[in-house]
């Protein structure tokens, strides 16, 4: 079992797999930086090879580390540039590499559709999933089309919806 770094997420998903692909529904990204830092940890802890994927505006979600490959991106140079560096990427880093990417949702701005967005999960998660790698991604509640968010359901392993309630936070897998 592969850990999310969250004892109690854990025990209910009955932890994580190779070549999941762990998709966080999200209303801020304070939270997913959240759930970022403890399967970091962990996965440091175990010596994994961690890898950054860093494109968007937003708060950086794993400060610069030796312990973590980063590849900084321009989702602005269009969606072929951008997943092909994003396939030459796992490619080069071949099987086993535990990813976080930036928010999805902030590709909306650079991308001309909502769409694209799906397209791009739909290119790159089978091939992430090939190579036995685990991977966490996070889009925005209410920021994406229900086509758009079908897509991404219909191809991730796991999507998590991270919501919160009365000053609590819960996450409904």
């Amino acid at each position: 079992m592969i850990s999310t770094g969250i004892t109690g997420l854990d025990s209910v998903i009955t932890g994580l797999r190779l070549g999941d692909n762990v998709v966080w529904q999200i209303d801020d990204i304070k939270d997913y930086a959240d759930l970022v830092r403890p399967f970091v940890e962990r996965a440091l802890k175990e010596k994994r090879k961690v890898i950054y994927i860093r494109f968007a505006s937003h708060k950086e979600l794993i400060p610069s580390l030796k312990t973590v490959k980063r590849y900084e991106l321009n989702a602005q140079a269009g969606f072929e540039n951008f997943t092909a560096k994003v396939s030459n990427i796992i490619t080069q880093e071949g099987e086993g590499a535990y990813y976080v990417f930036d928010c999805l949702s902030e590709l909306l701005s650079a991308w001309a559709t909502d769409l694209m967005i799906g397209d791009f999960f739909m290119v790159t998660c089978p091939y992430l999933f090939e190579l036995k790698t685990v991977t966490y991604f996070s889009i925005l509640r209410n920021h994406h089309s229900f086509k758009s968010i079908a897509r991404i359901r219909e191809t991730t392993q796991l999507l998590l919806d991270v919501y919160h309630c009365d000053g609590s936070c819960y996450i409904h897998p």
